[in-house]
């Protein structure tokens, strides 16, 4: 039996890097928003064990460099020995983006093999297995609004942020590896803000206009301070929104940035001037409430 699901798009409200883990990960406060931005995946069963994966964007490998094929052969070696799958994957979301399209891919299959192999697992058992995977994967797991500790694989549900209109901004043809920026940061310059405290304070109160409003000084992002050294065209980008009157941050490792608006307002006219610049842009919404 074959089933299709979605796999969607995350940005990081707030991202704050606490110091370095004896692993050699980072330890962080991150709070993570599901987007409605999403890939396709169509999962089938194949029969002889085999894993098979297609994707429609020629730059994505297809083998074990894939995290969507990485999870469906972690799954079948812990609970499906001798399980096969074909999975074909449509992409939507940008690659090495800072929008979490690997993890968010590989979270979708470990989802949708429980009902493609008939293997009805707990949220226990996905969460042990996205772990192993990736930072990212355990959010996709449950998604909407959470924080996420650890090296981001510990979450942590919280009250759902309003639904608003995203910008999703990006030089065009520009990727920016996790490695190479958690690479540059340098942890003796960063100083300890708590914003991620901060904004779950608010979301506990449960007022959205004035979430919005204190949204300029909630949003931070420690891996600003390694990117706009490595590409001045995001720090270029993010002015430009602000210029425009947007609160726009950097999503994750960028080099996505990100603006955020209750309405779609200025959105469309602003999308066609940067897409005119060069910039790949993206106009989509966070998954939550309204806010009437």
């Amino acid at each position: 039996m074959g089933i299709w699901i979605l796999s969607p798009a995350k940005i990081n409200l707030t991202l704050e890097v606490l110091g370095r883990r004896p692993d050699g990960f980072h330890e962080l406060e991150t709070i993570m928003q599901e987007l409605r931005l999403a890939d396709e995946l169509y999962l089938d069963d194949l029969p002889g064990g085999k894993i098979e994966l297609e994707c429609d964007h020629p730059l994505l490998p297809v083998d074990g460099g894939n995290l969507a094929y990485r999870a469906a052969a972690c799954f079948q070696e812990k609970y499906a020995p001798g399980k096969g799958v074909r999975i074909t994957l449509k992409k939507r979301i940008p690659l090495a983006a800072g929008l979490g399209g690997g993890s968010s891919n590989a979270a979708a299959v470990l989802k949708g093999l429980r009902t493609v192999w008939g293997v009805p697992l707990e949220e226990k058992q996905l969460m042990e297995m996205a772990a192993t995977l990736g930072s990212d994967v355990s959010f996709f797991l449950r998604g909407g609004t959470a924080l996420a500790t650890g090296r981001g694989e510990k979450i942590n549900p919280l009250p759902p942020f309003p639904r608003v209109k995203v910008l999703l901004v990006s030089p065009a043809n520009f990727f920016l590896s996790a490695g190479e920026v958690y690479g540059a940061l340098d942890l003796h310059k960063l100083v300890r803000k708590n914003k991620t405290g901060d904004f779950i304070r608010l979301l506990e109160r449960g007022k959205p206009i004035n979430l919005f409003s204190a949204l300029p000084d909630l949003l931070t992002n420690d891996l600003e301070q390694a990117v706009f050294p490595l590409a001045q065209n995001v720090l270029l980008l993010k002015n430009k929104l602000r210029d425009l009157g947007f609160t726009a941050l950097l999503s994750g490792s960028g080099p996505t940035v990100f603006a955020l608006s209750p309405g779609v307002g200025r959105f469309r006219e602003a999308g066609r001037d940067l897409a005119k610049s060069g910039f790949d842009v993206i106009l989509t919404e966070t998954k939550g409430p309204s806010w009437g």
